[in-house]
């Protein structure tokens, strides 16, 4: 056009001037329309154009090749799907992508066995905002997961029915908070044989616990573990108990779980129980000498057997179940959404599941919690019948051992009034009365009960009246058998009332004897002579 424009205006032209100046403006006429219609798209097209390249780095991260797409979303609605590129296995390549405005891009892979990567999508405002970086795009295609995902009461039965972990749902509320009871120290307890006096009240010792003398044996009678495994998804709770939802809460606040995790308990439980040498067995225990100075103690805090029976107890630790290990190992999965932070660092597995596709930041199980050599339960035989029936006992026998003194007193009374019946015998030929061996200590007291009951007591002769000489010889006489008469009777008598107190005493010993205090204090056990074995606070036989 530049040369059509020269060849106007050229010499050759400019000799017939005004011939031609006519046809020279006509040119120039249409030259300048021609520009103007050749400037329209010049001037229209960048003022309506609002397009912009973004580069992106694609990266294989599956084991196999992958075709590459990418989807361009409109405002509108409409979209365009595109082949992109193919990647090998661990390839990255870099490509540029121009998108409008309000636009939104999504990539995915597919494999040769028509397996979808996850779509990782980025509209335009977010890749404005790293206008002049390189958007990471990974290609993941998830593994395929078919662990079956629970509720929390699925893993709450699981626990229930498992013998070596259901212990877990027995904690009480403020351990479980951070599992604080089985932090204490195996050896901060006291030893099996034990004996502690507990007021139920406030659950403490009223006494210093007697440790165990020369009886003292234990043994590990019994070692079992066990494990458990579970995917649980902490949304589905299901009408799990109280007790169950209140441990896995737990659990999960201290694991910070706050989606699905994947769980594996593991479990060693040991039995220590007291085993009696062959010198002393669990009935000899409690009249072992050694034990007697305690049970005065014991006896001493008493003061109405029948209204404080029920405050006080008197517990021999007889055995410990003891968590040998406990290890809890844990995995937790996260919801892959487009928020995910793509970040090679922090995604170590993704897996499409029947909850979707969930991602890990870590490959294998870590270790939430662990705990060595820990007492779970204590359990001890209870001996508060025999202690409150031992004080009845006590008392008893202090009764029995007075009564016996007054028995013994008695008897020696009977056979001093038999010696004294003896020598005052008013009639030795008429009656003849065996005198006791002095070289016997002790007397049977048959003989001279036989003897008494024979007896009766003798008249008193009266006195001469007559006016001769010879009566004042006989009254002499008479007074002297009358005054061995009434010496007689007395001892008599006195040997017949001492018979009586020695019956009565003899009554009331048999009585006490065969009183049986159990009938007051027994045990909650059916079988008799037996000693109920119970669970018992474990916070009352530690250490302080």
């Amino acid at each position: 056009m530049f040369k059509y424009v020269q060849q106007i205006f050229s010499p050759a032209h400019s000799a017939n001037q005004p011939a031609n100046l006519a046809r020279k403006l006509f040119s120039l006429n249409r030259i300048s329309t021609l520009f103007a219609i050749l400037a329209i798209p010049l001037i229209c097209f960048p003022a309506t154009s609002r397009a912009r390249g973004f580069t992106f780095k694609l990266k294989n991260t599956s084991k196999t090749d992958v075709a590459v797409f990418y989807k361009v979303s409109k405002k509108s609605g409409s979209a365009k799907i595109k082949a992109l590129m193919n990647l090998k296995p661990g390839e990255e390549k870099l490509k540029d992508i121009k998108l409008d405005k309000e636009d939104t891009v999504a990539f995915y892979g597919q494999d040769a066995e028509n397996n979808t990567s996850v779509m990782i999508k980025r509209d335009y405002a977010s890749l404005e905002k790293n206008k002049d970086g390189v958007c990471y795009v990974p290609i993941i295609v998830p593994q395929k997961e078919n662990s079956n995902f629970e509720s929390l009461d699925g893993l709450s039965v699981k626990l229930e029915h498992n013998k070596v972990l259901s212990f877990l749902l027995k904690m009480d509320s403020t351990s479980m908070s951070s599992l604080s009871m089985l932090e204490n120290n195996f050896q901060n307890v006291y030893p099996l044989g034990t004996f502690i006096f507990v007021d139920t009240k406030t659950n403490r010792l009223l006494l210093p616990p007697l440790e165990p003398s020369f009886w003292n044996s234990n043994e590990t009678y019994l070692t079992i573990q066990d494990s458990l495994y579970a995917m649980v998804n902490a949304d589905h709770r299901g009408m799990a108990n109280a007790q169950v939802a209140y441990f896995v809460a737990k659990m999960f606040d201290s694991l910070r779980v706050n989606n699905t995790a994947e769980l594996e308990f593991k479990a060693r439980l040991s039995l220590l129980r007291w085993k009696p040498t062959p010198s002393a067995n669990i009935y000899q225990v409690f009249n072992d000498k050694a034990v007697q100075g305690f049970l005065q103690n014991c006896y001493a805090q008493i003061d109405n057997p029948d209204i404080e029976y029920q405050r006080y107890r008197l517990y021999f630790l007889s055995s410990y179940e003891r968590i040998d290990d406990l290890e809890i190992f844990g995995k937790q999965y996260y919801n892959f959404g487009n928020e995910t932070d793509l970040s090679l660092g922090n995604i170590a597995e993704v897996f499409s599941t029947s909850l979707g596709v969930m991602y890990t930041k870590n490959k294998t199980l870590s270790n939430y919690y662990s705990v060595q050599g820990a007492v779970l339960r204590t359990k001890a035989y209870d001996f508060t019948s025999q202690l409150f029936n031992g004080f009845k006992n006590n008392v008893k026998n202090k009764i029995i051992a007075s009564t016996y003194a007054n028995q013994n007193k008695i008897i020696a009374g009977i056979v001093d009034e038999y010696k004294s019946l003896v020598a005052y015998n008013p009639d030795p030929v008429r009656l003849s009365l065996q005198a006791i061996d002095t070289k016997d200590a002790s007397p049977s007291l048959v003989s001279i009960q036989t003897t008494i009951s024979n007896l009766s007591p003798y008249t008193l002769l009266p006195s001469d009246t007559t006016k001769q000489a010879s009566a004042v010889a006989n009254n002499y006489k008479i007074d002297t058998y009358n005054n061995k008469v009434k010496f007689y009777n007395s001892h008599l008598k006195q040997i017949n009332e001492l018979f009586k107190q020695l019956d009565q005493i003899n009554s009331d010993l048999a009585r006490i004897s065969q009183s049986n205090p159990d009938k007051g204090f027994s045990s909650s056990v059916s079988a008799p002579g037996l000693v109920n074995e119970i669970e018992v606070n474990s916070q009352i036989v530690r250490k302080d």
